[in-house]
């Protein structure tokens, strides 16, 4: 391929995915490999026609002793012959990967795209443009579709997510190098790449020439069809899935979702798992590219579970998702949430109204003659509590409830634990540790939202009653 040929399908990509607008400043990932060395030069040879601001960043991951400081060397004297701005930084990624109990390869990805984000935002860059090429895409496909993988995974790499660009996403290796090779341009060769030691590397090495050599020559460009296919049919589904949720979504936080259940079993079963797909997504927001590694992605068989979860009606039951996000099935509902459970104490002043920010609640409480209410007051405690206010002790307290929480709920003989009155009240796993508890001198008086203890209820020796209701702050 010459050269001219190779900068045509190279814009051609470009303009297939929408990938450059005129004026960009575009941070060029530069490993020293042949596929970014390629990307560079390809970038220069339109930069003029497309007026874009190019400039270079390196990572050295350390990985390889003097290797990747030669790497580290030679991005950088390629950047100053080129006049372009360098930038670059040293991350000890064994140290990562130990931290964050992740492969090696997932920690450098990670810490790559991390530097590279961060640096971009930092420049104003528009663009970060990678070199990722269709042997890349066909290798992605073979190892998602050996791990499992559903339609999201099986899309492959993306021509374009946020500000990440991959321009030589259509192309192939021998191409690129045969670019280089015409312009008499060197690079480096990772020599950790040669050793299938690693997944990627096993695909790369033994299973693709296998495949190439017995079964299909042209098998990269298959994988690819394959994958673009799939791409396109997925898009589709995860537009249906967004327009669908916006009509079983009962309410949404920045750290749960709640679904109505019942209108959510209707839906064909691939829109029901890419409906729980785009609610993690939601959650995790920018940390969702990073977490889906091979050993923490939202993998087909993850959902699956929660689907069987639903189909068998395990109200109550959970499922991990990825990293801290779970699902939860209750009788009404399917909760995908975030468990990371806030401790919250606060010292109250009742009467009053007091808005608790932290939980997006209002309290306000009086007191109230005995008189002036019915005789035989209905309120259990849900929204609203009567509470006789003679036998109320200070300090009054709102905080959520302990392992050992123990109270009489109104109507009962003796006394139950916290925990057990929620299962009988079939409150969700989820909402358990979210309810708060109303404490008067270290006794449990009102468990918010369902039910006062029997020990503070009004009787008809009560003289003074303090009303209390709890609503959601909308400041």
């Amino acid at each position: 391929m010459k050269n001219e040929v190779f900068i045509k399908e190279f814009k051609q990509t470009i303009d297939r995915y929408d990938l450059l607008q005129e004026g960009d400043k575009v941070l060029v990932a530069v490993s020293g490999g042949p596929d970014s060395v390629a990307l560079l030069y390809a970038l220069l040879e339109i930069k003029d026609e497309f007026d874009l601001n190019l400039c270079v960043a390196h990572l050295n991951h350390k990985l390889r002793g003097a290797e990747s400081e030669e790497d580290q060397k030679f991005v950088k004297n390629l950047a100053h012959k080129l006049n372009l701005k360098f930038f670059s930084k040293s991350i000890d990624v064994k140290k990562e990967a130990k931290e964050r109990k992740l492969s090696m390869e997932e920690a450098a990805r990670l810490v790559r795209y991390r530097y590279l984000e961060d640096l971009a935002e930092r420049i104003k860059a528009d663009k970060i443009a990678m070199g990722h090429q269709a042997n890349d895409q066909a290798e992605t496909f073979l190892m998602r579709l050996l791990r499992g993988a559903g339609g999201s995974g099986l899309s492959g790499i993306p021509p374009k997510r946020g500000k990440i660009i991959r321009p030589l996403i259509d192309i192939k290796k021998e191409e690129i190098e045969r670019f280089l090779k015409q312009k008499g341009q060197s690079f480096r060769t990772d020599s950790s790449n040669l050793l299938p030691n690693y997944f990627r590397n096993k695909v790369r090495l033994l299973l693709l020439p296998q495949i190439k050599k017995e079964f299909n020559p042209k098998i990269v460009d298959v994988l690819n069809r394959a994958s673009n296919i799939i791409s396109l049919q997925q898009q589709y589904i995860e537009k249906k899935s967004e327009e669908i949720l916006r009509i079983v979504c009962k309410s949404k936080k920045k750290d749960k979702i709640v679904l109505d259940l019942r209108r959510f079993i209707d839906y064909n079963i691939c829109l029901k798992r890419e409906m729980i797909r785009l609610c993690v997504k939601e959650l995790v927001g920018d940390r969702f590219a990073s977490l889906a590694t091979s050993s923490t992605e939202l993998s087909f068989d993850t959902i699956e579970r929660t689907l069987g979860l639903i189909q068998k009606q395990k109200s109550g039951r959970k499922v991990k998702l990825i990293g801290n996000t779970w699902a939860e099935v209750s009788s009404e509902n399917l909760a995908i949430y975030i468990e990371k459970r806030k401790q919250h104490n606060y010292t109250i002043s009742l009467p009053g109204t007091k808005d608790l920010r932290g939980l997006g609640i209002r309290i306000k409480s009086e007191i109230v003659s005995r008189p002036s209410l019915p005789q035989k007051i209905k309120s259990k405690g849900e929204q609203v509590a009567f509470l006789d206010w003679e036998k109320l002790k200070e300090p009054f307290r709102l905080r959520n409830r302990r392992p050992k929480d123990k109270f009489k709920p109104l109507g009962m003989q003796g006394t139950k634990s916290v925990a057990d009155f929620s299962i009988d009240m079939k409150i969700p796993r989820y909402e358990r540790d979210e309810a708060m508890l109303l404490t008067a001198g270290g006794k449990i008086a009102w468990i918010l939202g369902y039910r006062i203890s029997d020990e503070f209820k009004v009787t008809d020796k009560t003289k003074k009653v303090l009303r209390m209701e709890v609503s959601v702050n909308k400041m």
